[in-house]
């Protein structure tokens, strides 16, 4: 039963609480959205970081962390001023664990930072795993306090003869006595590394570091389905999933740690980087329920920021594929025969099309309404905007059947080929200027070994794939220029 409120100071008081809540809640979502605001409009590195510096100045702490993302996303690669910056904003807007991630970036690089003084990062020192990475962080090795010169000082020997002993006599007042030189204490070497177990949330590197290999960099990779792959340039790593330990896996480029990133419950089927975001989307499966999930993580610490499951209504389905545009995510129901949309910063999703083809493997989007779809037989062109779709006609000689990897690339696709039991072929085909007629198949490479179907990424004008080593089981991160 719900109180009722008698006395008129209680009356007043709860009058007061609810006016400012009136008051306040509006102000709020104002400054939220002036922050997403000035994200979307900043389009240079150093727009994005003077507004980052204003957005810090006034405490407005997520459009601060949002700025200095942008910042580093559109500067260039691996600049130690913009790394800096996003992680003061990272701890301050209270994500410590991505600030502690990017710090250890910055140290790889022997770049030292005050964290160790500053208030901006009193949230990293807070973290439990602090008096672990701290000798890293400021590359000042912990050392034992000096002995003290008591401690330090040599004994005497005793006087052979004792009785022989006789005083000297007091040094003269007109020449003062030499002091002795204070003891030096001998040097303590660094403590040995520790061994205790980092906290859940934080990487944990269960491989030794991989090896360049010629045509890429090896890892041992023995026990590993790996699904997926994509390139974070800005932090120069890998990340795959691997289908039989559920959990997504990450390659430092320069480092060759090998180490988890982040834990799924269900079946990895795909990722894919927003790199505008800053953001991981990774789709999942559920065995024996045929449900789905589709996640969004930060994409430094691999944090969860949103999980969306299709609902129970909706079954069967089974996400194998998730693709970002500028302005969405699409996803692609294999099981179900549809292609949803998934806003960026909504937990929602929507049936964009279904298709009249059964066995669709993947999707390739060639702009935020035209989505490419291959199935075991071809190709497909969808239209979002009018819910229209086309068979992509192969030409006389064009084989586009059996397609398991996929992407758009300057009106082509480029795509993996599944032929012989074990190999595929990596192809770049050729459409006209309408995308509904295959001008030309090319291969690029003939014979790929790939680690997984679809571990397979393409950044900028890059292709990257895992290769699987024919000895020891090893993986190769193999990289191919487009032109």
């Amino acid at each position: 039963m719900a109180s009722v409120l008698t006395n008129p100071m209680d009356m007043t008081r709860h009058l007061v609480s609810a006016a400012l809540i009136v008051s306040i809640v509006p102000a709020l979502a104002g400054v939220a959205l002036r922050g997403a605001v000035l994200v979307q409009e900043c389009k240079e590195a150093a727009t994005c970081r003077q507004l980052a510096a204003e957005a810090r100045e006034r405490k407005d702490f997520d459009a601060f962390h949002d700025l200095a993302w942008k910042a580093m996303s559109l500067g260039s690669r691996n600049d130690p001023a913009a790394m800096t910056l996003l992680a003061r904003a990272q701890s301050l807007s209270g994500r410590p664990l991505d600030a502690l991630v990017m710090l250890q970036r910055l140290a790889t690089m022997g770049v030292f930072t005050d964290v160790a003084t500053s208030d901006d990062f009193e949230r990293v020192r807070a973290l439990p795993s602090w008096g672990e990475v701290e000798p890293k962080l400021t590359g000042k090795p912990v050392t034992a306090a000096p002995a003290s010169p008591v401690a330090a000082e040599k004994p005497k020997p005793a006087p052979k003869n004792p009785a022989a002993r006789t005083e000297k006599p007091a040094a003269s007042a007109e020449k003062p006595a030499v002091p002795e030189k204070p003891p030096v204490a001998e040097a303590v070497p660094p403590p040995p590394p520790t061994t205790a177990k980092p906290p859940a949330d934080e990487p944990v590197t269960p491989a030794p570091p991989a090896k360049t290999a010629k045509g890429g960099l090896r890892f041992s990779g023995a026990g590993v389905n790996a699904v997926g792959l994509a390139y974070d340039a800005v932090s120069g790593r890998f990340i795959f999933g691997d289908r039989a330990d559920r959990r997504l896996l990450v390659l430092g480029e320069r480092s060759g740690r090998l180490a988890s990133l982040a834990g799924v419950d269900d079946e990895v089927t795909a990722l894919e980087i927003d790199a505008r975001e800053g953001d991981l989307w990774v789709v999942s499966a559920a065995s024996g329920t045929h449900l789905s999930t589709v996640h969004k993580l930060q994409l430094i610490s691999g944090r969860v920021l949103s999980s969306v499951t299709l609902p129970a209504e909706h079954a069967p389905a089974r996400f194998t594929d998730v693709a970002v545009t500028p302005q969405t995510v699409i996803i692609l129901d294999s099981e179900g025969r549809r292609i949803f949309r998934a806003p960026k910063k909504g937990r929602t999703l929507d049936v964009a099309m279904r298709l009249a083809v059964a066995g669709a493997t993947v999707i390739a989007p060639a702009s935020d309404g035209v989505v490419f779809v291959a199935y075991d037989r071809g190709l497909l062109r969808a239209d979002l905007t009018t819910r229209t779709m086309s068979v992509v006609e192969p030409g006389a000689k064009a084989d586009v059947a059996g397609i398991v990897w996929m992407r758009a690339f300057r009106g082509s696709l480029v795509a993996i080929q599944q032929g012989a039991p074990g190999a595929s072929r990596l192809v770049r085909i050729r459409l006209d200027d309408s995308g509904r007629m295959v001008r030309a198949v090319d291969v690029l490479e003939e014979n790929v070994v790939l680690a997984g179907s679809t571990s397979v990424a393409l950044a900028d004008n890059v292709v990257y794939y895992l290769n699987r080593a024919s000895d020891v089981g090893d993986v190769i991160v193999r990289k191919l220029p487009l032109k």
